[in-house]
């Protein structure tokens, strides 16, 4: 658990544009910090004063990082903490909450991928830890990965299409493309694959892998029929 504290001094700006989802139940304060965001133009912030829309805005796009605004009230942060695992967000979250509520709502030794900003804060602070945190993303090798016209995300489990729709996958579909991607554009075999997503399964046959290749294409090819992303060749498979 990180807590940045509003002295922080310097800048820092990311080159490419980032997505934000913005939460805060007040709209005075929601417009403005929208306002301020959009200012440095390294940013898409979509915006919403209701739990409900988290979750729908979730399910149609794809967003870097979650930032949510909470009352002034230690019930009303443990409410959202709720929503959130109940929901299964599994999204970076920035909070913005009064310090004296931090270590009540969010014991230490909690694991999960959340940063706190102490209000009230200065706005270039506030950009100081957006922009931390965004870096802190795009360092991790295993975070982003083009395959053609789609962008994978294994921690996360699905793929973004050029439209920005999101595909869900499962979890021994993220490990046959973490393993393909892995290998570069050379034949990964069957036995190989076998072996590092299902670790030699006694009740797993080339037919299980089989079928797990077939839905994948259901998934990204254009005709599944004639695949041009996830060829098979040899004994094995490769990545277009």
């Amino acid at each position: 658990m990180l807590c940045y504290k509003s002295n922080t001094k310097g800048r820092l700006f990311p080159k490419m544009k980032k997505k934000i989802l913005l939460f805060e139940p007040d709209e005075v304060i929601r417009s403005t910090l929208v306002e301020k965001i959009t200012l440095k133009k390294n940013f898409e912030v979509v915006d919403t004063g209701s739990l409900e829309n988290i979750e729908l805005q979730l399910e149609k796009s794809s967003f870097e990082l979650l930032i949510m605004g909470t009352d002034q009230d230690l019930y009303s942060l443990k409410s959202l903490r709720q929503f959130i695992e109940g929901a299964k967000i599994t999204n970076l979250i920035l909070f913005l909450v009064q310090p004296e509520f931090i270590e009540d709502a969010f014991p230490t030794g909690d694991t999960k991928k959340i940063y706190f900003i102490e209000k009230p804060f200065r706005i270039e602070n506030f950009y100081k830890v957006i922009f931390t945190i965004l870096a802190n993303i795009s360092n991790s090798k295993d975070l982003i990965h083009k395959i053609g016209p789609f962008t994978f995300f294994p921690l996360k489990k699905f793929i973004i299409l050029e439209d920005n729709k999101k595909i869900d996958l499962t979890e021994k579909e993220v490990d046959i493309l973490k393993c393909l991607i892995s290998s570069g554009k050379k034949v990964v075999d069957r036995e190989k694959l076998l072996k590092q997503v299902w670790n030699y399964s006694a009740d797993v046959t080339t037919h299980t892998l089989e079928t797990h290749i077939y839905r994948l294409r259901q998934k990204l090819e254009i005709d599944p029929s004639i695949p041009r992303l996830i060829i098979s060749q040899g004994g094995g498979f490769r990545i277009r």
